[in-house]
C-alpha cells in the first residue's frame, strides 16, 4: 500500500534539510561532550526555542507574501528576537519599498516585554528600520468582528469593546456580529443546561453600552457528524427539533455505543439512523434503539462492513509501517475521515504525506518536538 502521490522534499521547521543537523545554517552548533541530564535538556530547550523562532518567522512572511530571500539574513535573524515578545505583538508588517519592518503591539498585556520591545524602536539593521507601533489591546474575537462588519476600530466605542472583553467569558460562545446601523452586539452561544451559565447569558441579554445593545442567541451545539447528515439530507439545524438536537449531542457525548461511523437523517420518515462500530460488551444500544423524541425514531445499525474495512485498513498500515522504516512510524489511529500518524522524528518524507490521502481518508502527521529536540541533543552530546 501506498499513499496517493509521492513524497516530495519539503523543509523542516527553521530550514532544516534532510541532512543538516537542526541549527545548521541558523548558529553555530556548540561541541559539546560529556554532558550531564540537565545540561541535555536546557541544550533540548535552546533547540526547541530555535524551531519556533524560525517557524513563526517564516508563518510571518508568508503572511506578508513574501520569501525568506526577500528579506535580508540579518534582518531575519534580529526578527527572530522579537519572537519572544509575541505575547504583546499582534502582528508584523513588511515595507519593501521603505524597508521597514512595523511591530503592532499592545504594551498592556506585559510591562517587562513592553520595556525590552521598546529597546528595538527604530533599529537599524542594515538598510532596515524597525518600527513599533504601540496600540491598545482588543481582543481577536472582536477584530474578527469588526472585518465581518467593514468596520475599523475607532467606528467602535471603547467601552464596547470592554464590554465585548468582559462578555466572552459566557461559556461556549460561537461567534460575534456587530451591527453598526442598529447599534447592536448579537453573541451566539450554544444552549446549556447549566443553571450559572443560564445566569451569565441573562446578565448580559439586552445590556445597554455606550449607546448599543447586547444581543444573545443560544443555538444548540450541532457534532460535526450530526452537521454532515443535516447537509447529506439537504437540511438546515433549524429543521431539526431542538429536542432531536439535543438527544443527538447526549448521544454523542454520553451514551455508550462505541464509535459513530455516520448518522443519516430522514426528514420524510422522521428516522434518525447511526452507523456504530466497535460495539462495547456492555452497551446502551437497547437504550437508543428505536428511541422516540419530537416525533423521531432513533435507530443503531451495527456497522459490521466498516468493522471489517477498518480491520484491512489497519493491518495495511502495519505493513505499510514495516515496509517504511525510514518514515519512523510510532504509531497510528484510525477514524472513518482520517488518519493520524504519530513519528518519532519529522522528515521531508514524513512531512509530505501530511494532508494525503490513504485509504479514502486525510492524513495527519503529528511529533513531539521536545523528544526530537532531546533526540539532537543527545546526539550533539555523544549519547546516541
Amino acid at each position: 500500500m501506498t499513499p496517493e502521490g509521492s513524497p516530495t522534499e519539503s523543509n523542516l521547521p527553521g530550514n532544516i534539510s534532510r541532512n543538516e543537523t537542526p541549527n545548521e545554517g541558523s548558529e553555530e552548533v556548540p561541541e559539546v561532550r560529556n554532558m550531564t541530564s540537565k545540561e541535555i535538556l536546557e541544550r533540548a530547550q535552546e533547540i526547541q526555542a530555535s524551531w519556533y523562532r524560525s517557524s513563526t518567522v517564516e508563518r510571518v512572511l508568508k503572511e506578508a507574501n513574501m520569501t525568506p530571500e526577500e528579506l535580508p539574513g540579518d534582518v531575519t535573524e534580529e526578527l527572530k528576537n522579537t519572537v519572544q515578545f509575541e505575547d504583546i505583538i499582534r502582528t508584523w508588517e513588511f515595507d519593501s519599498q521603505n524597508k521597514q519592518v512595523v511591530i503592532y503591539a499592545s504594551p498592556a498585556l506585559n510591562e517587562e516585554h513592553e520595556k525590552e520591545l521598546s529597546v528595538v524602536q527604530g533599529r537599524r539593521v542594515g538598510d532596515w528600520t524597525f518600527t513599533i507601533i504601540w496600540e491598545p489591546y482588543v481582543p481577536s474575537f472582536v477584530r474578527r468582528a469588526l472585518d465581518a462588519a467593514n468596520m475599523t476600530l475607532d467606528e467602535l466605542p471603547d467601552e464596547v469593546k470592554e464590554e465585548m472583553g468582559k462578555t466572552v467569558q459566557i461559556g461556549g460562545v460561537r461567534k460575534w456580529e456587530l451591527d453598526p446601523q442598529n447599534n447592536r452586539v448579537i453573541v451566539y452561544t450554544y444552549f446549556s443546561r447549566d443553571a450559572e451559565h443560564e445566569q451569565e447569558v441573562q446578565a448580559v441579554q439586552g445590556r445597554e453600552v455606550a449607546g448599543w445593545t447586547f444581543n444573545v442567541v443560544q443555538e444548540q451545539y450541532v457534532p460535526a457528524a450530526v452537521r454532515r447528515a443535516l447537509k447529506e439530507a439537504n437540511m438546515t439545524p433549524d429543521e431539526l427539533p431542538d429536542e432531536v438536537k439535543e438527544e443527538m449531542e447526549n448521544i454523542a457525548r454520553f451514551v455508550e455505543i462505541g464509535g459513530i461511523r455516520k448518522w443519516e437523517l430522514d426528514p420524510l420518515n422522521k428516522q434518525a439512523t447511526i452507523y456504530a462500530y466497535s460495539i462495547p460488551e456492555k452497551n446502551d444500544v437497547d437504550a437508543v434503539q428505536g428511541k422516540q423524541v419530537a416525533g423521531w425514531t432513533f435507530t443503531v445499525i451495527h456497522d459490521l462492513e466498516y468493522e471489517k474495512e477498518r480491520e484491512r485498513v489497519v493491518a495495511e498500515l502495519l505493513q505499510f509501517q514495516k515496509d517504511h522504516p525510514e518514515l519512523q512510524i510510532s504509531s497510528f489511529a484510525v477514524s472513518p475521515t482520517e488518519i493520524w500518524v504519530w513519528v518519532r522524528n519529522l522528515t521531508p518524507e514524513t512531512e509530505a504525506l501530511n494532508g494525503t490521502t490513504m485509504h479514502n481518508r486525510t492524513v495527519l502527521i503529528d511529533w513531539n518536538i521536545i523528544d526530537y529536540a532531546l533526540r539532537v541533543a543527545r546526539e550533539e552530546a555523544g549519547w546516541m
